[in-house]
């Protein structure tokens, strides 16, 4: 593995950690009696440390070793953490994202505020610290003057309990994240002959080193500690992990490579005096775990009978199988709980059954998906290869089906592949939330929904950005401006936030909703009247005038603050939000509050299309954007002069767009009764493409146009059919930017 490789590796490694931090610091604030959450952080933030140090990030591991520091603090005392702690927290988490690229690019200057937070930080060790019992400072300066009383050595057996403590959950902590160290160089037979090495009155202790890789420039090093083992211990046996240490030519004497050391010891003093050894190693760096010696607490396992194993499908096992379900009727009468016995009986999950994980690069997964993609047209061209249906045969039109399944499973097992949940996504949302609320003053109550909807991989990584555009539109526009503002119009004091992700047909819907103030929408139309974007006599239904606030540099707001005013982020949204192929939507109800909802397909790879023909080709328009399809009649068929066709459909005039007309493809004008209508809706409203034929809906895999056709508007994309013809998608928010055919 090269150096880029590991770079990576590193990289992705460092921006998971950061991203939980985030996340945990939020949980936590919430729930701030919860030790789980801050050994979680403590964790991470460990893990980073090790990380930046083995690159050589000393700007990163210096801070991070100090916010290890606070943390380590915290977890091991019952100190309350106040608000202006978690703030210095998150600016810490703001320091380490924006040191950590730094570092990986090269630049060697640090963010502005970044002495600022690494100060505020010492400060919170500093204070809490100062604010300890004043007995043990009393007991300290005692200790200074040579006063060697009774307290002092009161003093000196709280603080052994106290360290004795903190190792213990340090303890849980590494038997927590044992992942690191899986693979023990020693087993159960050697643990079973140092058992037998214990004389009457000593004790068995595993001590785990896992040194950081500076301990020799602290002045400590393996041999030192098992002088200090072996002084008042005898040392019976020791492992050594060396599967870190480099080649002598790349050697470095001054850092440690030895990734860990397991060592066995047999003492006569309890376990606080083995502690007091290790005063000056960093409470990571070890862990101490007595061993029990006592044969009959620590029975040896009775060997497994034949009868008791089972493995796989054997034909035994699916005979007993067999014998319990015809069984169990009658057994479920007869018993209403099992005994302890029967319960024992019962098949546990064994080793092979546990679930695995592996990482694998989104590239190799896209090629994958290419493939099959490959594979489904060459299915598909042989299912309506006009040869193979002219072979009358039973055995091959069951083979074409079962390939076609076959195909089908294949093709959504790889589209399953690509697809995670918006869990992670919505999570940081919480931030943004946090921080937008603080700036404008605002409590809200961030409730989400729907997190484990999973959605195209690709997809999930283009939606932060819009969701933060939206999430702070809502809570700055969209909540009122203060609580005595909601109060006033019967509503709790608390704005609500609902982030939601759901199922909607074959699609993906994510709504961020408010229930706040509403959309003015008389406001919203006179500034675009204002601005010229609109008539003053046009008329436009609700949603086509919400749909304004997306236009580049819209804004109502009457004050800029930090978070917006500015006319810039809902056109960002529509942007980016177009880009993934889908639309947003907008609702709204004056003092009820306003929802945004995105439409997103379920994957950017394959596109759920409507096949339509015009001009003997073939197009394909998402069914998205469809809303509807129809051979219209006479008398809702209408034309104005200099306007165009338009028709009538339920009381709504919406124009008629030809579709050979808008791509000159054919100047041929088939009457608009002989032919097909497909009722589409895109941000300026509806409209109905005129086509000769609607073929059917089909889900196709998307292709690239190349560099030349991809700069025509008009287009999407392209797919290849099942006969071979190449059919082209088109962009239904680009096939109504023409003026409407002239009469």
């Amino acid at each position: 593995m090269d150096k880029e490789q590991i770079r990576n590796i590193f990289i992705e490694e460092a921006t998971e950690i950061i991203e939980n931090l985030d996340v945990n610091i939020i949980n936590f604030e919430e729930n701030p009696q919860d030790k789980d959450i801050l050994n979680e952080l403590f964790r991470g933030v460990h893990t980073l440390k090790g990380s930046a140090n083995s690159f050589g990030f000393t700007r990163l591991g210096e801070f991070v070793h100090h916010f290890e520091d606070v943390l380590d603090h915290y977890r091991n005392t019952d100190d309350v953490v106040d608000p202006d702690s978690i703030d210095t927290f998150f600016s810490a988490v703001d320091i380490i994202k924006d040191v950590m690229w730094r570092e990986v690019e090269g630049d060697e200057s640090v963010p502005d505020n970044y002495e600022e937070t690494l100060n505020g930080i010492k400060n919170i060790l500093a204070r809490e610290k100062t604010s300890e019992d004043p007995m043990e400072a009393l007991a300290d300066l005692a200790a200074e003057f040579g006063d060697d009383s009774s307290n002092e050595k009161e003093e000196k057996k709280k603080k052994k309990k106290k360290k004795k403590k903190k190792k213990d959950q340090e303890l849980k902590d590494n038997q927590e994240n044992d992942s690191e160290y899986s693979e023990e160089s020693y087993n159960a037979d050697d643990i079973r002959k140092l058992k037998k090495q214990i004389q009457d009155g000593e004790s068995l202790y595993h001590i785990k080193l896992t040194l950081d890789d500076d301990i020799y420039f602290r002045g400590f090093d393996h041999a030192k500690i098992f002088k200090l083992l072996s002084d008042d211990s005898r040392v019976l046996d020791s492992w050594w992990d060396m599967s870190n240490v480099s080649e002598l030519e790349s050697f470095d004497p001054e850092r440690s490579q030895i990734k860990c050391v397991d060592v066995f010891i047999a003492t006569r003093e309890n376990e606080e005096d083995i502690i007091e050894l290790f005063e000056y190693i960093e409470d990571n760096e070890y862990v101490i775990k007595h061993i029990e010696t006592s044969e009959d607490q620590t029975p040896e396992p009775e060997p497994l009978k034949d009868e008791d194993i089972k493995f796989g499908n054997r034909a035994e096992d699916i005979e007993e199988i067999k014998e319990v379900e015809q069984t169990e009727p009658t057994v479920q009468k007869k018993v209403d709980a099992p005994s302890k016995k029967e319960d024992s009986k019962t098949p546990q999950r064994r080793k092979g059954d546990m679930r695995s994980f592996v990482k694998i690069d989104t590239h190799k997964l896209d090629e994958l998906f290419d493939s099959v993609g490959e594979l489904v047209i060459a299915q598909n061209f042989i299912a309506e290869s006009d040869d193979i249906k002219s072979i009358k045969s039973e055995s091959v039109s069951k083979t074409i089906n079962h390939l076609s399944k076959i195909t089908r499973l294949i093709q959504n097992r790889v589209m399953g592949l690509r697809m995670v949940a918006v869990h992670d996504t919505f999570e940081k949302m919480k931030r943004v939330a946090r921080d937008a609320s603080k700036k404008v003053n605002k409590e809200i109550a961030l409730e989400i929904e729907g997190a484990e909807t999973e959605i195209d991989k690709t997809m999930v990584d283009s939606l932060s950005d819009p969701l933060i555009h939206i999430m702070r539109n809502a809570i700055d526009h969209g909540l009122e401006d203060s609580a005595a503002d909601r109060v006033e119009v019967g509503k709790h004091e608390v704005g609500v936030i609902t982030l939601r992700a759901f199922h909607r047909g074959g699609n993906i819907a994510i709504e961020v909703s408010d229930d706040g103030r509403g959309i003015n929408r008389d406001k919203v139309f006179a500034k675009a009247v204002e601005r010229g974007i609109i008539n003053e006599d046009d008329d436009l239904s609700d949603s086509q005038v919400f749909s304004l606030i997306m236009q580049a540099g819209f804004s109502t707001a009457d004050t800029i603050s930090d978070i917006s005013g500015r006319g810039v982020g809902l056109d960002v949204v529509r942007s980016a939000i177009e880009k993934l192929q889908g639309k947003v939507e907008i609702s709204s109800e004056v003092g009820k509050g306003s929802t945004f909802t995105i439409l997103l397909p379920l994957t950017l790879a394959i596109i759920d299309g409507m096949i339509v023909k015009s001009a003997n080709d073939t197009f394909i328009l998402p069914t998205l954007s469809v809303v509807e399809s129809l051979v219209p009649s006479k008398d809702i068929v209408h034309y104005m002069k200099k306007k165009g066709e338009f028709l009538d459909l339920r009381g709504e005039m919406i124009p008629i767009v030809r579709l050979n007309h808008i791509l000159d493809i054919s100047q041929e004008r088939p009457e608009v009764t002989e032919s097909t209508l497909i009722c589409l809706e895109n941000e300026n409203g509806k409209y109905a493409l005129l086509v000769d034929d609607l073929i059917g809906r089909q889900q196709v895999v998307i292709k690239s146009l190349g560099p030349t056709l991809s700069r025509i508007k008009e287009l999407s994309g392209s797919a290849i059919m099942g006969s071979g013809e190449i059919a082209l998608i088109l962009n239904v928010e680009e096939l109504h930017s023409f003026e409407v055919s002239k009469v």
